[in-house]
C-alpha cells in the first residue's frame, strides 16, 4: 500500500484526471451549480453607496493615478442625525465626480439634548468615527466637516440652540478634519432649498453648461415650501436683497434665486385654510365630516358642508396664498405670492421638478407611478384629480386613491387643490405645462434621493 501511494503521488496531472474521470463527471455539474449560486447571491445591504463600478488599479494599468477628495456632512435633524462621507474623483478640469457615499444614522436628534449640550455634542461621536474610518489618514486634514441642524433646533427657545451648536463646534477640535466657526450652524430654509437645487441638477448632469440646461426645483414640506432656480447674474445684481445665493460645482458658479415660504408647507396650509372657516363648514372638507386638526399647538375644527368643491376650495386657498399682495416690484407679474419678489425667471426656470409632498399627493392620485423615481404630469390633471377627490367621502378616498393614509383622507381634497393653486396661482405655471414629479434621481444606475447634504458637500469643495 505504501508503494501504491507513492506511485499515485508520482502520477501526472493528466493521468490522475483520466483515472478519476467518472467521479469528476458526476460531481462537476454539482460544483458548477453551487459556484453559480454563490456568485449570483445578492450581498448583504450596507450603508455604503458606490456610484462607480470601475475598480481598475491605476498603478497596475499604467494610467495616471486618480485623485480623490472627501467631504463630511452631518445632517442634524429633528428626530435623528446622519453623517454622509462623500468621495469624489477630481477630473482633469476640476470637475467633481461622485464615487460613493458612506453614511450612518442614529437617534435621537440634537434637539433632544437641549438642556445638556455637551451630551448632545457627544452623541455625534459615532458619526464622526465613521468619517475617520472612511477618510484616509493622509487626507483628513484637507477634508472639510460641517454640521447643519434643521427643523428641531430652529424651534428651541432662548439660547438652547446656540449652546448646542457651540458644544458641537468645540467637540470638533478632537478630530483632524478642517472646519471653522461657520462649519456648525442651523440651516435656514433658503440654504436648504439652494443646496437641494444643486443636488438635483448635479445628479441630473445639468451642471456642465449654461443655466438653460438646469431645472427649477419646488420642494413642498410640512411647514414651508422652497422654490429655487438659476438666473442670469444681472438679475442677481438688480434683485432686492436676500433672494439670491451663489452656488458652486467644480469650476462653475451659479446665481440661484431661492425663497422659502414659511407657513406655506402642506400641513401649515391646512391650518391656514381651515382657519378661514372659523369653525364653520369648509368647502375643502368632505360632506358630513366633523373632526379636529392640530397644528402648531392650535386646534382647528374640520367640518364639511353639503358637499366639498375643488373650485370653491381653491378660492379659499388662493386667498391664503395672497398672490395680489405687493412685493415692491414695478409690475405685479414679478411677484409670486404673499408679497414675495420673483422677477428673475428665465432660461433656468423653463423646466420644473417637484418633490416631497407634491410627489406623494400626485402619485397617490395615479398621475405618476409611485414605484418609479419620477414621472410627468400637468397642473390641469392635478385639478381634475382634486375635483374627483372633493366629490368623495374620506372612506371613498381611501378606496379610490392608492397610498392615502387614513389620517390624511379628510384633507385629500384640500391637499390636491392646494398643490394646483400653489403651482398655477403661486408660481404662475401654465395649466397645460409639463412638470416632473421626482422622488429619486437615477445616477450611474442607482436611485439616489436628491437631498441637500450632497449639494452642501459640492458647494463646500468647490469653494475651497
Amino acid at each position: 500500500m505504501r508503494s501504491a501511494r507513492r506511485a499515485l503521488g508520482r502520477d501526472s496531472l493528466a493521468s490522475r484526471v483520466w483515472r478519476f474521470r467518472g467521479i469528476i463527471a458526476v460531481i462537476s455539474p454539482v460544483f458548477l451549480l453551487v459556484l453559480a449560486i454563490v456568485l449570483l447571491m445578492p450581498s448583504t445591504p450596507s450603508e455604503h453607496l458606490p456610484f462607480s463600478h470601475d475598480h481598475l488599479s491605476a498603478s497596475s494599468s499604467g494610467i495616471p493615478e486618480r485623485r480623490y477628495r472627501f467631504a463630511v456632512v452631518i445632517d442634524a435633524g429633528s428626530t435623528g442625525s446622519r453623517v454622509h462621507v462623500f468621495r469624489f474623483e477630481v477630473g482633469a478640469r476640476g470637475e467633481l465626480v461622485l464615487i460613493d457615499d458612506t453614511f450612518e444614522q442614529l437617534k435621537p436628534g440634537l434637539s433632544s439634548f437641549a438642556k445638556e449640550p455637551e451630551k448632545g455634542a457627544a452623541s455625534l461621536k459615532p458619526l464622526l468615527a465613521t468619517a475617520l474610518e472612511t477618510v484616509p489618514a493622509a487626507q483628513r486634514a484637507s477634508t472639510s466637516v460641517e454640521v447643519r441642524a434643521t427643523a428641531g433646533l430652529r424651534m428651541l427657545p432662548g439660547s438652547e440652540a446656540d449652546n448646542l451648536l457651540e458644544a458641537v463646534l468645540i467637540s470638533l477640535d478632537e478630530y483632524p478634519f478642517a472646519f471653522d466657526k461657520d462649519s456648525v450652524s442651523i440651516l435656514d430654509g433658503a440654504e436648504e432649498g439652494a443646496f437641494q437645487w444643486l443636488t438635483m441638477n448635479y445628479l441630473l448632469g445639468n451642471l456642465r453648461g449654461g443655466i438653460e440646461n438646469t431645472v427649477a426645483t419646488v420642494d413642498l414640506g410640512g411647514g414651508s415650501v422652497q422654490l429655487a432656480y438659476a438666473a442670469e447674474p444681472v438679475h442677481a445684481q438688480n434683485a432686492p436683497p436676500g433672494y439670491f445665493k451663489e452656488m458652486k460645482s467644480g469650476s462653475n458658479t451659479y446665481s440661484v434665486y431661492v425663497y422659502s415660504h414659511l407657513g406655506y408647507g402642506l400641513m401649515a396650509a391646512r391650518a391656514a385654510v381651515l382657519g378661514k372657516a372659523e369653525g364653520k363648514a369648509s368647502p375643502c372638507v368632505p360632506a358630513g365630516h366633523d373632526g379636529e386638526y392640530i397644528y402648531g399647538g392650535k386646534t382647528h375644527r374640520v367640518k364639511g358642508g353639503k358637499a366639498a368643491d375643488a373650485l370653491a376650495c381653491k378660492s379659499v386657498v388662493d386667498e391664503v396664498l395672497a398672490p395680489e399682495k405687493d412685493c415692491g416690484a414695478h409690475a405685479q407679474k414679478d411677484c409670486s405670492f404673499n408679497g414675495v419678489w420673483d422677477g428673475s425667471r428665465g432660461a433656468g426656470a423653463s423646466t420644473f421638478y417637484l418633490s416631497s409632498y407634491l410627489f406623494d399627493r400626485v402619485s397617490q392620485a395615479g398621475l405618476v407611478d409611485p414605484g418609479k423615481p419620477s414621472g410627468d404630469t400637468t397642473p390641469k390633471k392635478i385639478l381634475a384629480a382634486a375635483k374627483k377627490a372633493c366629490s368623495l367621502s374620506p372612506e371613498q378616498v381611501l378606496q379610490e386613491f392608492k397610498g392615502v393614509e387614513e389620517k390624511d383622507a379628510p384633507y385629500y381634497c384640500h391637499d390636491l387643490s392646494y398643490a394646483h393653486s400653489l403651482l398655477t396661482v403661486g408660481y404662475k405655471l401654465a395649466e397645460s405645462g409639463q412638470v416632473t414629479l421626482v422622488k429619486q434621481v437615477t445616477y450611474k444606475d442607482q436611485r439616489v434621493e436628491a437631498a441637500w447634504p450632497l449639494g452642501a458637500a459640492l458647494n463646500s469643495l468647490s469653494s475651497a
